[in-house]
Parts: C-alpha cells; sequence; structure tokens
C-alpha cells in the first residue's frame, strides 16, 4: 500500500495503519517458523483473515427443519406482508383499481406456494424423500417471488 498522503481520508489512514500493524505482528510471531514466508503472504493473510470474520450468517427460524424451510418461510412471510399491505392500500383507495388483478395473481401464487410448503415440510417430517417436494417448493417460491415483483412494477403503480 502507498503511504498515506497529508490529505489522505481518515479512512484509508485506518486501513494502511491496521494493515501494517497486523502484517508487522504476523511477521513477528511467523517470520521464523514459515520458511521463505513473504511480507506478501503475510498481507495476504493479513487481509483475508479478518475479512472472512465479516460474511453474513443466515439464522434458521426457531421450529424450522432446515435452513431451505426456513428460508422458504421467509419467503412467505415477505409474499404475506406484501399482500396484507396490498389488500389496506386498496381497500383506502391508496392503489388503482389495476392493481386488483396483480394481487389476485400474487394471492393466488401465494397460495400454491404455501401448500408446497407445507408438502416440503410433511415430507421432511415423516422422514419421506423430500427431493421432489423440494424442488417443486422452489417453482413456486421463483413463481412466488415473479409475482411480488409483477405486482409492485405493474399493480403498485
Amino acid at each position: 500500500m502507498p503511504d498515506p498522503a497529508s490529505n489522505s481520508t481518515p479512512g484509508y489512514l485506518w486501513l494502511y495503519r491496521f494493515c501494517h500493524t497486523v502484517a508487522g505482528n504476523l511477521t513477528t510471531v511467523f517470520g521464523r517458523r514459515i520458511p521463505g514466508a513473504s511480507s506478501l503472504i503475510v498481507l495476504a493473510l493479513a487481509l483475508l483473515l479478518p475479512a472472512s470474520a465479516c460474511t453474513p450468517r443466515y439464522l434458521i427460524h426457531p421450529g424450522a427443519l432446515n435452513s431451505g424451510d426456513s428460508a422458504a418461510y421467509d419467503v412467505l412471510l415477505v409474499a404475506q406482508a406484501t399482500i396484507d399491505q396490498a389488500r389496506t392500500a386498496l381497500q383506502t383507495g391508496q392503489l388503482p383499481g389495476s392493481a386488483k388483478a396483480p394481487l389476485n395473481a400474487l394471492i393466488a401464487s401465494y397460495n400454491v406456494a404455501h401448500e408446497s410448503w407445507l408438502a416440503y415440510r410433511g415430507a421432511i417430517a415423516t422422514n419421506v424423500p423430500s427431493d421432489v417436494y423440494f424442488n417443486q417448493l422452489t417453482v413456486n417460491l421463483t413463481d412466488l417471488t415473479n409475482a411480488i415483483r409483477a405486482f409492485k412494477g405493474e399493480g403498485a403503480q
């Protein structure tokens, strides 16, 4: 990294100091234990190790059977919230009448996805091979996501 100039931003100054501090400490600790370790390898370690701590972690819902079940539940929650908001907006006149058809398509898609989610959960709970159910759930959730996008893009104008 180039040395910071007198007008460098505080973020660059912090990053420069952080990288050099970590690299110096890693060199001190591993310098004699890793023959031929160059400062480039040490710098790469210094940058990659903290970055791995920044990866997002998905928290599975309590009661979910696995991460796929939990993610499907998330999609269904988003769809249900969209439907509830749209119904309220339609009843209060905040949405045009033309939004009714896309909303009905969204509701139909939600019902199909919800039923396939229940079938998938039932297959897992009864130790039935769930691959077919999961594949169908994936298709139905994709259709539901597209219906949400269509409603928000066309119906909510």
